[in-house]
């Protein structure tokens, strides 16, 4: 009798977890980044969150956080603090003449998007002016129609060590509109996710 039972338990057990899809999810790896001057650098990225799984279905990750490390610069540019969020960084840029750095982030989720007020463009942007602290500020409007530079959906299992430019161009090709470039509007009517009505 007590082996049918621990049997079963031990049966329920993947079930359970299957079920509870929550496995912490921590990711590291370096990214190649060309700005667009044409300038290329490298930073260090992470990624932390917590895997979600259905039952025949394909495993999911819900991202907490994120951060990029400024590492390899070309000469003459300023390095930035780290910069560390909950959102989803998708375009870093360098305006030597400011000697100011531009970060653009978005969101997964539809409720992100309402906790912030629904804005419109639906980013957060960011700053960091000669090496300061990154400041959260308002979109400035000559990002607006960028491409994405940066990796937006790493895999839950893993990126391999160097995630090279190529890499990241064929996958924006198949992301969201959201994270492949910088948009304006968003919204039902632009046949996006989430309806700002």
């Amino acid at each position: 009798m007590h082996r049918v039972r621990r049997r079963r338990l031990f049966l329920l057990v993947p079930v359970l977890w299957v079920l509870g899809g929550c496995d912490k999810v921590q990711l590291a790896w370096r990214e190649d980044v060309q700005l667009q001057d044409g300038q290329r650098l490298e930073v260090a990225r992470t990624a932390t969150g917590k895997q979600r799984s259905e039952l025949g279905g394909p495993k999911s990750w819900e991202q907490s956080e994120m951060s990029i490390a400024f590492e390899q610069l070309p000469a003459g540019v300023t390095q930035p603090p780290a910069w560390r969020d909950a959102y989803v960084p998708m375009l870093i840029d360098y305006a030597p003449d400011k000697r100011t750095w531009s970060l653009v982030a978005a969101f997964y989720r539809c409720e992100t998007w309402y906790a912030l007020g629904r804005p419109m463009p639906p980013y957060v942007a960011y700053q960091s002016v000669d090496g300061q602290p990154w400041q959260r500020v308002a979109l400035d409007e000559r990002l607006i129609g960028r491409p994405a530079n940066l990796l937006t959906g790493p895999r839950s299992d893993g990126e391999p060590k160097r995630v090279t430019i190529e890499e990241k161009e064929k996958r924006r090709r198949g992301a969201s509109p959201l994270f492949r470039e910088v948009l304006r509007q968003w919204g039902s009517k632009e046949e996006n996710f989430c309806r700002p009505g």
